[in-house]
């Protein structure tokens, strides 16, 4: 929490009036630029699939299509994806716009194909086809981790004996049998002393991989295999909201980019309301 300074009685400021995040027409979609690489991604069915994955383990298939946005791509080639920061202003360094590149045209016209809700604070660009061999939440080896971090995190780690961690405490790589008994021992212990923790059990699944390489990358964002497809997982660095989805064309409306808005005017109001 930022922290606030104490003002004078004796003399006071007037408030520093804060520029305003720059706002875009819906007639004015961004130009493409090089932007920051994410990344590239490949859709052998020529259906791309944007979507919070995290909606993965608690959604069944047929409630999960309708939150999926799509859009038409090329099924030969691998396709890149961009970010480009605000840069400037409190939220510099938040996402502006990440997009899949189609085309070197010049941006002319954008149509809406439709909202992602976000309620895991990622999204994911990957062949709508590849679902199916999507494995959210059993282990691909056999193996799990278990995280623990917060407030209390010292004495859980004294309690059980967990060692240090890059996120807190836990133990990686142990078979899901013993990973599940872990994480159990944790919030046994957590629930008795009333002590403020996260605890987190990690399956080595799809959804773990493509979140390790997420947090492993400084632009939060991380490829992985999936069958004959190359999907991207990252992070929207507003968290969570709800964000439009554009396909950006040239003057002879042929494909440019598809454009994930994350700098919005929700965004921002959501972010300031946490970050006041």
């Amino acid at each position: 929490m930022a922290s606030v300074a104490k003002r004078s009685k004796a003399k006071k400021r007037k408030p520093v009036k804060r520029a305003a995040p720059p706002k875009r027409a819906a007639t004015s979609p961004p130009q493409p630029r090089s932007g920051e690489p994410l990344g590239t991604i490949t859709c052998p069915s020529g259906t791309l699939g944007i979507f919070d994955i995290g909606l993965m383990g608690y959604l069944p298939r047929p409630a999960l299509e309708p939150a999926i946005v799509k859009a038409q791509v090329p099924a030969n080639r691998e396709l890149q994806v961009v970010g480009e920061r605000v840069g400037r202003g409190r939220f510099a360094d938040c996402w502006d716009h990440v997009a899949v590149v189609l085309g070197d045209g010049e941006v002319h016209g954008s149509k809406k194909l439709g909202e992602a809700g976000v309620d895991f604070a990622r999204l994911v660009c990957m062949d709508h086809g590849a679902l199916d061999a999507w494995q959210h939440d059993d282990s691909l080896d056999g193996l799990a981790d278990v995280m623990f971090w917060g407030r209390d995190e010292k004495k859980l780690a004294a309690a059980t004996r967990a060692p240090r961690t890059r996120e807190g405490y836990g133990w990686t790589d142990l078979p899901v049998a013993e990973a599940e008994a872990k994480i159990l021992e944790c919030e046994r212990i957590k629930a008795e002393n009333k002590w403020l923790l996260a605890t987190d059990f990690r399956p080595h699944s799809h959804h773990f991989h493509a979140l390790a390489a997420a947090r492993a990358n400084p632009n939060g964002a991380g490829a992985l295999e999936l069958g004959d497809a190359r999907m991207l997982l990252f992070f929207t660095s507003w968290g969570d909201g709800v964000y439009p989805i554009y396909l950006d064309t040239d003057h002879d409306d042929r494909p440019v980019q598809v454009r994930i808005q994350l700098a919005t005017e929700a965004s921002n109001a959501a972010m300031r309301g946490v970050n006041p």
